[in-house]
């Protein structure tokens, strides 16, 4: 079975749609979020909705994703957070070939 690949760029307009209501109402655009932007430390999810956060990841992408092998302090950072769930989602291409 060959499954298109995840691309940062995906996962990326996934947390911001997932997420929308909550930045905005922090005063900040979708549009310009960095990829520097933490969901925790924007108070846009708390330490139970980074459980809520990956778990929606998996859902949608269809993934089992191990977040050990991410910096606990980037598991809320967007950039890393996208960067690292292609790359397990690639990982899992991989391993299904």
């Amino acid at each position: 079975m060959n499954t298109p690949a995840i691309t940062p760029e995906q996962v990326r307009t996934y947390l911001l749609a997932l997420y929308k209501e909550q930045i905005e109402m922090n005063g900040r655009t979708v549009a310009d979020i960095p990829d520097s932007f933490d969901f925790l430390l924007e108070g846009v999810v708390d330490s139970f909705g980074i459980l809520e956060m990956v778990g929606a990841l998996e859902k949608e992408f269809g993934l089992e994703l191990d977040m050990s092998g991410l910096d606990v302090e980037k598991i809320t950072v967007l950039g890393p957070l996208t960067c690292y769930v292609a790359a397990q989602a690639a990982n899992r291409g991989d391993a299904a070939s």
